[in-house]
Order: structure tokens, then sequence, then C-alpha cells
């Protein structure tokens, strides 16, 4: 009987202390306090070794010289994205702590992973048709950097993490370059676990209302139309409605058109360079989650974790439906033929939304002496606001049958081998045919932006000519379901191209030069064997006071339209080839 008694004691404190995981380690958002990164990753572990449908995976380094961890649960036990796959799991991609100052989806992650494997409320039913994928802070080197004050509009935790990461860099703007450690592995991980639906947790800034939760999904007009019809019909509505069910009602992300709220908030366009604007290329849904930074961290915690549960529910029940849409546009964007590369958010076209805020007042500054703006917690109201969700097409493009890449442009060819794109070699040396880009024009921005001189507004002119390529250059054939990113990069005027991110940028500096006192003879010589040249130079001169005055501005004109100018100046090395042609491949 004593030893019935011990062992039943025995197994009473198993139980017990399998029940209380976290008070080793307490989630102490109650008291306005986040973990830090080892004791969340100390929680993951001790969930992995724990359950067996649990496992915390390391896969490559981050620019903090720690590796980047994945927390897969799976109620099969089978953590091989290629089988899950094959078994028809959806895939759940939850990434937290891209901005470690913004760390709700942290706790709420360790919170729903550990409820979810103790089936609290019988919630582990929601891994019947679904696989969750978490990363448990994604900003190792920002989450190290923890103080209490970088966070100047936030209200709480007590101590938190920095935005830049350990080269001081906002990954929020990384997906596309990979200039970390960080977005290098993390494309490591999305390519090779291919997610249906991903999640980024964060917390605003901006105006004051109501609402703790707020929310961007991927914004409908440039995600492919069968899964945007789905998003939007079906999939907001639901997670909306069953938001409104608890005690955390969501609404849009209030990005204002005009100061206040009241004046309408405008649907954010995540570009590629943003982690849902990066996801959409690859036709996987997208959401970013804002709760307010003025609401209590515990609630910002809780509303978070209400929203990654709804989201899982939702999958979970409609699995089968969100496998068939994602298939269909995969097939659909590799016959695609025209892509989008700029969008202009369209003015004229708007929703009405149920909006609780509260008033937007204005008095006199106690620092400036001048009218400031504040909101009066005070007035609360509930109205409708208009809702700018539509975008319009701006600058669109002709998928031609393959783009060519020389080898040379190594940082490229990285990138689009990370991201899975099939690419082929020549076998020999090859003289083509070629569609050419010339940069004609463009705005350098004159400060660094996330280390780079970002270019926008490029003006193109296309050219057609043979180039010679050697043996090993790149072929890309765009009959691939990662049609979007292929050409969202390699196209120039695209808002996140890699022209646009300095890649191509030694083509814009001229090599090659002529010294005037010795290029006057010559340049006399052009103008009299050109009739139509010499005619254009005199009227420039005529029209042209400073052109007229200026000696080195008249022969550097004369001089770029001669044969010693150089043809690849600003001509840009990746090519088109617009219709299927025999090519010499490995």
């Amino acid at each position: 009987m004593k030893a019935l008694i011990s062992y039943l004691i025995i197994i009473f404190f198993i139980l017990y202390e399998h029940a209380t995981l976290f008070s080793q380690v307490e989630l102490n958002y109650d008291n306005n306090e986040t973990v830090t990164y080892d004791e969340a990753i100390s929680l993951y572990q001790k969930l992995s070794q724990q359950y067996e449908t649990a496992k915390l995976l390391t896969y490559g380094m981050t620019d903090a010289g720690k590796p980047l961890h994945l927390f897969v649960i799976s109620r099969n036990k089978d953590f091989d994205p290629i089988s899950l796959k094959k078994k028809n799991k959806r895939i759940i991609l939850i990434n937290n702590g891209i901005h470690p100052g913004e760390p709700c989806g942290v706790d709420a992650s360790i919170q729903l992973a550990n409820n979810i494997l103790v089936n609290k409320s019988g919630i582990g039913k929601h891994l019947e048709n679904t696989v969750i994928c978490i990363i448990p802070i994604y900003n190792i080197g920002g989450a190290l950097n923890r103080g209490c004050c970088s966070r100047a509009n936030q209200n709480g935790p007590k101590e938190y993490g920095f935005r830049g990461n350990a080269k001081n860099l906002d990954l929020n703007r990384d997906f596309i370059k990979c200039d970390s450690e960080n977005a290098r592995t993390f494309t490591k991980i999305f390519q090779e676990w291919n997610p249906d639906i991903f999640v980024d947790t964060h917390t605003s800034n901006g105006a004051d209302y109501q609402y703790v939760m707020t929310l961007i999904a991927t914004q409908h007009n440039k995600l492919h139309p069968t899964l945007a019809s789905y998003l939007n019909n079906k999939m907001l509505p639901a997670l909306y409605k069953s938001m409104a069910a608890t005690p955390y009602e969501m609404i849009p992300y209030v990005h204002t058109v005009d100061k206040i709220p009241d004046n309408g908030i405008a649907a954010f366009l995540e570009t590629p360079r943003y982690s849902s604007g990066y996801t959409a290329l690859f036709n996987t849904i997208g959401f970013i989650t804002e709760t307010h930074m003025f609401k209590p961290f515990k609630n910002r915690v809780l509303a978070t974790y209400e929203f990654l549960l709804q989201l899982i529910e939702f999958t979970n029940t409609n699995a089968e439906r969100i496998g068939q849409i994602r298939e269909k546009a995969n097939q659909e964007t590799s016959l695609q033929k025209q892509f989008t590369l700029t969008w202009k958010l369209d003015t004229t076209k708007y929703d009405l939304v149920n909006f609780k805020g509260f008033e937007a007042k204005y008095k006199t500054s106690e620092v400036t002496g001048n009218e400031r703006l504040y909101y009066d917690r005070q007035a609360p109201f509930e109205k409708e606001i208009r809702y700018f969700n539509y975008y319009l097409q701006e600058k669109t493009v002709q998928k031609p049958a393959y783009y060519i890449i020389p080898q040379s442009w190594k940082e490229v060819i990285d990138r689009l081998e990370w991201n899975g794109i099939t690419m082929k070699r020549l076998s020999k040396d090859t003289s083509l045919t070629v569609e050419a880009y010339y940069i004609k024009g463009k705005d350098t921005g004159k400060q660094p932006f996330e280390g780079h001189y970002l270019h926008k507004n490029v003006e193109v002119e296309k050219i057609v000519q043979a180039v010679q390529y050697y043996k090993g250059d790149y072929i890309v054939e765009t009959n691939q379901s990662k049609n979007r990113y292929i050409v969202e990069t390699l196209e120039p005027q695209s808002v996140d191209s890699y022209f646009c991110w300095n890649f191509f940028d030694a083509v814009i500096q001229q090599k090659e030069w002529f010294s005037p006192y010795v290029f006057e003879e010559k340049a006399a010589e052009i103008l009299e064997k050109k009739p139509a040249l010499k005619k254009e130079f005199e009227e420039k001169k005529s029209k042209d006071a400073e052109f007229a005055k200026s000696d080195w501005m008249q022969l550097h004109f004369i001089y770029q339209n001669s044969d010693n100018y150089e043809k690849t100046h600003n001509l840009l090395p990746v090519t088109r080839i617009n219709e299927p042609v025999k090519l010499p491949l490995n």
C-alpha cells in the first residue's frame, strides 16, 4: 500500500510539474514583463523535450552569432515539410520579434504552443489538418540589446529589445535584399517549409483609438486573384467575426490618409521588402498583427494570442479549400503573362467601416507653445469612416520567355538560388539577340536607407542587340510558380527590384573618359562626318545657354554620341528573350 501511495505521489508531482511548466520561467506579461531571448528558447526546449508532437529545430546563423530556431508542432510527429505537404497538411508560419521592442507575439506564441500541446480547452484539435511553425525571436541581436526606453511612445513592457539587429538593420526591410544573416536563414526556412499562411507579430505606432488589435492583411489587389477573392470574401470576414466574439475586437491597421482616422484610413501597401510583401510573391497569404502601443502589455499579448488561435482554427477547418486555391494560384502564376511592378492608391474608391475611436482635439503645447494634437479618451465615439482598400496598377510588364544573367553577378544569382528559382546554364559561349534595358532616369536617395541608396522612379529604354554570352551564364525560364519573385526582382522598374537596391550600380558609373585637349580634333572630325549630329549639336547650343557656355558639356555631348563612348554605361546586365528559342544548356 505504501508503495502504491508513493507511486501515486510521484505521478502527481510529474503531472503537476507538467501542468505548471511556466512556473519555472514564468510568462510575466501580467506584470508588464516579457521573456528574454534565453528564457524563450529555454521554454521551447522544455516543450520539445516533453512532447513528441513538438520539435525545436536549429537553422542557420544570425548576425548576432546565434542560430535561428524554428519550433514545429505536428500532431502526427512528422517534421519533414515535404512529407507533410504530401499528406496535404496546411502549414502556418508565425514570425516573432522582428522588432524586439514589440514583443507581444513572443509571449503569445509561447502561451499558444503550451496550450495547444497540453490541449487546453480542447484546442489541440486544431492540429488535425495543420502544422504550426514558430520562429521564437527572429531579431536575436535586437532582443539581446535590451533596455527600457527606446520605444518612447509605447506602454510597456518594462524592458524589451531594440529595433535594429546586430548590424543595426531593420529586418522588416530586408526580405528581398537579404543583407542580414537573419534574412538569409529566414529565406531557407520559408522556402523549405513553403507555408500556406504567414503571420508577423508587431505593435503599432500612430493614432489613438479603442482597439487593442489591428491587422494588415496581404494587399488583395497584388495577391493572386483566386487567393484575393478567398481572403476578402471568406477568410477576413470570418477572422473579424471570431475576434469580435473575444474581448479583442479587431479593425484594419489604422494607416491614416490625413492626420487622424476620422478622415479615413488606407490599406498598407507592403512591398516585397516587408515580410508579408515577400511572402505574397510565393502565393502565401500573409498577415501582420499590429497591437496598439498604448494598451497594457498584457492585453496586447492576449489579443495576439486570440488572433493566432482564431487563424489556426480557421485554417484547420478550411484546410482542404486553402490547399486547392493555393495550388491553383501556383499553376496560374507559372502561365501568367503580365505582371504589375508598381501600384498607387485608388483615392476614388473606398469601403465604409465601423470605427471606435477617441475624439481628436487640439490644445496649446507646454513645450513649443504651438497647437498640438491629442486624443481625448474621455470622449469615445463610434462611427463609420472611409477605408481606402484598393490599389491601381501603375507600371506593368509582359514577362519574357527567359531572363539571362551573366555569371559575374553572383550576389543576384545567390539570392535567386536561396529562393528556389530554377536556373540553367549555357553549355558554351554563345552570341544571342536579346532585349536589354538602358537606365535613362532615376531618383536616388540622398541619405542611406537600410544600408543602401535606394533608387526610385526608374525610367528605361528598351533596345534589341546581339550580346556575347559565355559558358556558365545563367538562363531563368519564366514557367515557374515563383514567377512573381523572378519578375519583381529582375525588372528594374519594380519598386523592390535588385536594381533599385543597388545590386547593379556598377553599370551606372562610367569607366572610360577623354581628355578635352586631345579630344578637340576628334570631336571636330565626328561632327564633320555626322551632319545630323552636328545639326542637333548646333540646335542645343542655340537653345541651352548653359550648354553654349561650357566647353566640357559640348565635348561630352559629342563624346556620348561617338563610337568612343562605352556602350555598357547604364546598360542593365540582366536581359530578356521574349520568345522560346533553342539554347545550348547544361
